[in-house]
């Protein structure tokens, strides 16, 4: 396996920054990975394009309130429909198992899907290998990392 992370259809992702803990879905046919998130608002900060937005707390009705630099935007085209989407893309710090990654996530709202978190090929290339007939094939640390990303607690 060559230090690679096997994974199962569906594991425990944490994202730093909040703390928060979600089944993420494993995606191969997913280009770039995706997390639910609502009242997306852009704005301008020290001259360069910021995003405001609200994650779902696990098991709850609250949510958080994050902020991010823009990386890029993209067009998602869903393979249930002809129409495309503009999506900002931010980079958020996650871990999934003992492995902890940057990595690029589009924002959208999620809250109809299954999964909070979409985990795509941006993430898995190079670093994890999918087993089909496995879920939660990782433990996340009993010790999670604290925030690197500057949110207030």
């Amino acid at each position: 396996l060559k230090g690679k992370v096997v994974v199962g259809e569906l594991e425990k992702f944490y994202l730093a920054g909040p703390g928060l803990i979600y089944d993420a879905r494993i995606d191969s046919g997913a280009e770039t990975s995706s997390l639910d998130a609502r009242n997306i608002t852009r704005f301008e900060r020290d001259g360069n394009n910021w995003v405001r937005f609200d994650v779902p707390v696990p098991d709850s009705d609250d949510m958080v309130t994050l902020e991010r630099e823009i990386s890029r935007r993209v067009r998602i085209i869903q393979s249930s429909t002809d129409e495309s989407e503009r999506r900002v893309v931010v980079e958020l710090q996650f871990m999934i198992g003992n492995h902890r990654q940057q990595a690029e996530f589009t924002l959208t709202n999620r809250e109809h899907l299954s999964h909070t978190v979409l985990v795509g090929r941006n993430i898995l290339r190079d670093v994890m290998l999918i087993d089909v007939g496995k879920e939660f094939a990782t433990e996340l640390p009993d010790k999670l990392p604290a925030e690197e990303n500057g949110d207030q607690p």
